[in-house]
């Protein structure tokens, strides 16, 4: 009889920049002082790319994928200028601009599309949350909250993050970084 192996909850995030978490946590702080409490008040700022378990030799297979896919991407900046308040997903969430959302749509399909296994859940299109699970009332306060928003930062790494259950977050174990100069698929292939 096999031993089980124990499995843990993942995801794989575009993490920005600091000055970008910083960014994001001034204006999760000042949804904070208009509605009180909500789900995702502690999160840092990050572009879930897809949601997963896995044991430690999936976890490795998940890391190897990622480094070769990492390897071969350009960096790029992307803007997050525009904010959507949604009472139907009960959510306050930055949006991309038009110039970059093509970008980031691309890096999500084509992530996604290397890492999809039957037991990882995709994110939505490129967002980063300001606030989850929101009653009809406390996105009715938060209506005129923010007059202007303006998240930018150069989109160059990709982090793993395992749930934890005593602070009920995401942490950190592993980030990889775009290069400067990438190498194109066919020439890491002959590595």
């Amino acid at each position: 009889m096999q031993p089980q192996l124990y499995r843990d909850w993942y995801s794989i995030v575009v993490y920005p920049h600091s000055e970008a978490i910083n960014d994001v946590k001034v204006l999760k702080d000042t949804l904070w002082s208009k509605i009180g409490w909500y789900a995702s008040r502690n999160s840092e700022a990050h572009i879930t790319v897809i949601e997963f378990s896995a044991d430690q030799y999936e976890l490795d297979f998940y890391v190897r994928h990622l480094e070769k896919f990492c390897y071969s991407q350009k960096q790029q900046e992307v803007i997050f200028d525009q904010l959507s308040l949604s009472k139907f997903s009960h959510a306050i969430v930055l949006l991309p601009n038009n110039s970059s959302k093509p970008y980031l749509n691309d890096l999500l399909v084509r992530l996604r599309k290397q890492l999809k296994t039957s037991d990882t859940i995709n994110g939505s299109g490129a967002h980063i949350s300001i606030g989850r699970k929101l009653t009809s009332d406390q996105i009715d306060r938060a209506e005129n909250l923010y007059d202007y928003v303006n998240v930018k930062f150069t989109c160059d790494t990709i982090a793993i993050r395992r749930f934890c259950e005593i602070n009920r977050q995401f942490e950190i174990i592993k980030t990889f970084k775009f290069p400067e100069n990438p190498c194109d698929n066919t020439q890491y292939l002959l590595f």
